[in-house]
């Protein structure tokens, strides 16, 4: 949330559930300073970053726009299609624009006041659906839903990841 990086024993911790503000709370600050960690990245003086992530802050684009703004060379996309393909609604809508077929689908924001009910949803979509976070990895915030109770526990799961759902 505060744009600090954390070790990777307290990352899972907040993945799992854990509070992250009373977990960095006890943390010393010792990445206060952001440009800290990213100028250890520009010292290491290397030929190529091969970066190799899943998620938020990394395939994103996020990696891909630091790497640009400090003129390092790295194997993968640009920013750009990182950040479009990420979003698996406007990648959805860029593929139905262009005439590419791919699956059927609804899109679901947080802050709707009139969301979908699983009977709605399941008349346009099919008795088995699943449920997503639009801006995660792929495997972050998914659902297998085939009634409405499954379908309101997905929602509420989505929701924890992202405001907006497939």
């Amino acid at each position: 949330k505060k744009g600090i990086m954390i070790d990777s024993e307290t990352s899972k911790r907040v993945l799992f559930g854990e509070d992250e503000d009373e977990l960095l709370a006890g943390l010393p600050n010792k990445n206060a300073d952001i440009f800290g960690p990213i100028d250890s990245i520009r010292n290491l003086k290397l030929d190529v970053f091969f970066p190799s992530v899943h998620g938020n802050l990394g395939e994103d684009g996020t990696l891909a726009g630091l790497f640009r703004l400090m003129n390092i060379p790295y194997v993968g996309s640009g920013l750009r299609a990182h950040a479009i393909s990420f979003d698996k609604v406007i990648t959805k809508e860029l593929m139905t624009v262009n005439g590419i077929r791919n699956t059927k689908y609804i899109v679901i924001f947080q802050n709707d006041k009139n969301k979908p009910d699983w009977d709605s949803v399941s008349k346009q979509l099919g008795e088995v659906v699943f449920v997503k976070a639009a801006n995660q990895g792929s495997s972050v915030g998914v659902s297998r839903v085939t009634n409405a109770e499954e379908y309101e526990n997905a929602l509420r799961d989505s929701f924890q990841y992202d405001e907006k759902l497939l």
